[in-house]
């Protein structure tokens, strides 16, 4: 059994959520877990990416995975390793030639910073956001961490990949803007689009993956430590989830300096024009 449509990405702009919602659906079949990375797996291990990444390095094993469906109209994953790498979008044809992809965007900058923010307070990064963004301290992952907050806020080359190899039909986009004001608007757009009963109705949750860190020191030196790794590997997912609610709190988020924003827009101001004429959507409330 394989896959008739996966969730490639962006990181940070709303897949947790799109995969939880759609897991609900009578006829959506969703992976557990949401991020299989099989179609990237290679170019993780390659990069030995610093994240304690879940991958499926065999067909077979991938096909497990979706070996519980039970006649769902919709199989589906999410992988947001599957937007930046250029070679994905022609394995993926290979081996599901028809598949629907969906791939949700946020504003490239507020993108970094929520991603940086999320490795900080999970300790794969104890820089700060600027030491990454210009440079400034020598550490062995500072390629990564730029590759990570920066390189892959810059879209264009990534969606014009999935358009050229799957045609425009076949790929839906959605910004993260516009899924969080109305997730209703954009979940019948997607059952539409997979095409199950759109009728089917949603009670809204509450936002996933929202800030917050350790609340205190103790918490944080452990959970940056093996600790993380052991709770991931050996508890289920409503258990994990219990254990965050207990040892973090939610807080406002820390600010961005004006210098550091224009710096991160000159990066990506020609993209961002690129992007509209490619997907025909104005997108200047990105623009400074």
């Amino acid at each position: 059994m394989l896959p008739n449509f996966l969730i490639v990405g962006a990181p940070k702009a709303g897949t947790t959520s799109l995969h939880q919602y759609l897991s609900q659906h009578p006829e959506i079949f969703m992976s557990n877990p949401k991020e299989l990375n099989f179609f990237s797996n290679q170019e993780i291990k390659e990069q030995e990416l610093y994240y304690d990444n879940f991958r499926i390095n065999s067909l077979e094993r991938y096909k497990d995975i979706f070996a519980g469906s039970i006649g769902e109209k919709a199989i589906g994953e999410a992988s947001v390793s599957y937007l930046f790498y250029p070679k994905t979008p022609k394995k993926i044809k290979e081996i599901i030639p028809d598949a629907k992809i969906i791939i949700l965007l946020r504003e490239p900058i507020s993108r970094a910073y929520s991603h940086y923010l999320m490795d900080y307070r999970l300790g794969y990064v104890n820089l700060s956001f600027d030491d990454v963004v210009f440079k400034r301290k020598k550490d062995k992952n500072i390629d990564l961490f730029y590759q990570q907050y920066i390189f892959l806020g810059l879209y264009y080359e990534q969606v014009k990949r999935y358009i050229d190899i799957f045609g425009k039909d076949s790929v839906r986009i959605y910004f993260q803007d516009d899924f969080k004001n109305d997730p209703a608007h954009i979940l019948l757009d997607v059952y539409n689009f997979l095409g199950v009963d759109s009728g089917f109705c949603h009670e809204i949750e509450k936002e996933h993956n929202v800030f917050s860190m350790p609340k205190n020191k103790i918490i944080y030196l452990l959970y940056r430590s093996s600790l993380r790794s052991l709770i991931a590997s050996l508890l289920p997912s409503n258990i994990k989830e219990k254990i965050i609610e207990i040892t973090f709190e939610k807080k406002q988020k820390p600010k961005m300096s004006k210098q550091t924003k224009k710096y991160l827009y000159d990066i990506y101001r020609d993209d961002i024009v690129n992007l509209e004429k490619l997907i025909g959507v104005d997108l200047n409330s990105w623009k400074l």
